[in-house]
């Protein structure tokens, strides 16, 4: 027998606990309430039309699966904070269009001043690395088999011109978390301010976010209700990151061999891995939503300015098909969602898989987001785009919810 899409998103609905659907959103302000907890981890998909929520599930736990942690569980809310992996790469995009509007930076100038030292493809030295090609991975950069350094540490130990294993900056595509530290860097050294400070001042603050980078700016309230990342390892719980005493700490969480780093003492500009531009915001689902209308509120940074052609980049198992200004931009005939244009960003780190995207043929908001995945993963659903297995599933509770078949 085979099923439509329709009815395997049913089906999907009804296995994860789904006590009542109405009617696949008839209308745009009706309201989709799936209620039933998720037996593992974290599991929130919501989905925003024209400002009405018409799916909102979210369920499961935010603490307490780990038998070491002697915790209670504590349920997994949209308010929940957690760390947001790779969408957090949209804040520090956003956050640098935002300085180079105020005249704080230019985005398509050389950033080996701000760098200090000569970033250039050795195959190509007469084409400048802009931090446009930065942010939107086309620098001809590959990542280092370690993209961070220690706290009190300096990027530049990291960078050489092994990194350049990609074509032409401008034109070779290929997905770097070291972009991000490289960005930050470069926003640092011209602002004399770091990132958490950046971010806050340009972005988070702009938008009422109780949101921050390794917890820094967050209130203590709010990070004494996060979520702990778990993986499930051999039917096991264990953290990843976020465990009790880094959410009951005040310090920002640093990784590395200095972990007590006194913040305070940073030099802006030395080491923008520091606060993990990359994949460091903790956020909760509803932040997740603001940014998300946000990204509706800014049409420029609609448009894929790179799209696979067979050689012009690394399409990762046909992951990356298209992608703009630091975000992924997925045309209609190459959407996730068929049809419909998709400006946002994926994210998986730790055992957690999410989403956040505007739709803006549909005035629409989705984001969503699983934890406590096992380890070894899923195989990714096959695509093009090839999607986490878990993001897949939720994308089709949401198409659901807009009457996307």
């Amino acid at each position: 027998m085979t099923l439509t899409r329709r009815e395997n998103i049913s089906l999907l609905a009804a296995a994860m606990g789904a006590v009542a659907v109405s009617a696949c959103a008839s209308t745009a302000d009706s309201k989709i309430v799936l209620d039933k907890p998720a037996p593992l981890g974290g599991l929130g998909v919501i989905v925003v039309q024209d400002g009405q929520r018409v799916l909102d599930h979210v369920s499961g736990f935010a603490s307490g699966l780990d038998a070491t942690e002697n915790r209670a569980k504590r349920p997994f809310l949209s308010s929940t904070p957690f760390r947001a992996a790779s969408m957090s790469k949209v804040v520090v995009v956003m956050t640098a269009r935002a300085m180079a509007k105020a005249g704080q930076l230019d985005m398509d100038v050389d950033i080996s001043g701000p760098m200090g030292m000569s970033l250039r493809h050795p195959d190509y030295p007469n084409v400048p690395v802009t931090l446009r090609h930065i942010l939107s991975h086309r620098s001809g950069i590959s990542d280092p088999a370690v993209y961070w350094t220690m706290p009190d540490g300096d990027i530049r130990a990291l960078l050489s011109t092994d990194m350049f294993k990609g074509g032409r900056p401008g034109d070779w595509f290929e997905y770097a978390n070291v972009n991000y530290g490289i960005a930050a860097t470069v926003m640092e050294s011209l602002s004399g301010e770091r990132l958490d400070q950046l971010t806050q001042n340009y972005v988070l603050g702009p938008l009422g976010l109780d949101a921050g980078f390794n917890w820094a700016g967050v209130s203590d309230a709010k990070r004494r209700s996060g979520a702990t990342l778990y993986r499930q390892v051999d039917g096991d719980m264990k953290i990843q990151t976020d465990g009790p005493d880094m959410l009951e700490g005040t310090n920002p969480v640093f990784y590395g061999d200095n972990a007590d780093f006194d913040i305070k003492t940073y030099e802006p500009g030395k080491n923008g891995t520091l606060l993990s531009p990359q994949g460091g915001l903790r956020a909760s689902l509803d932040d997740l939503l603001i940014l998300a209308k946000a990204l509706g509120d800014n049409p420029d940074l609609h448009e894929a300015d790179w799209i696979f052609d067979g050689q012009n980049g690394a399409a990762e198992d046909s992951h990356f098909v298209s992608f703009g200004p630091g975000l992924y931009v997925y045309p209609p005939e190459l959407s996730p969602i068929p049809g419909q244009l998709m400006i946002g960003h994926h994210g998986s780190a730790y055992g957690l898989y999410g989403g956040m995207w505007h739709l803006p043929q549909m005035n629409a908001q989705i984001v969503h987001v699983v934890t406590a995945t096992p380890e070894p993963p899923k195989p990714y659903h096959a695509g093009p785009p090839s999607i986490a297995a878990e993001s897949r599933e939720l994308l089709d509770m949401a198409m659901a919810a807009l009457n996307l078949s």
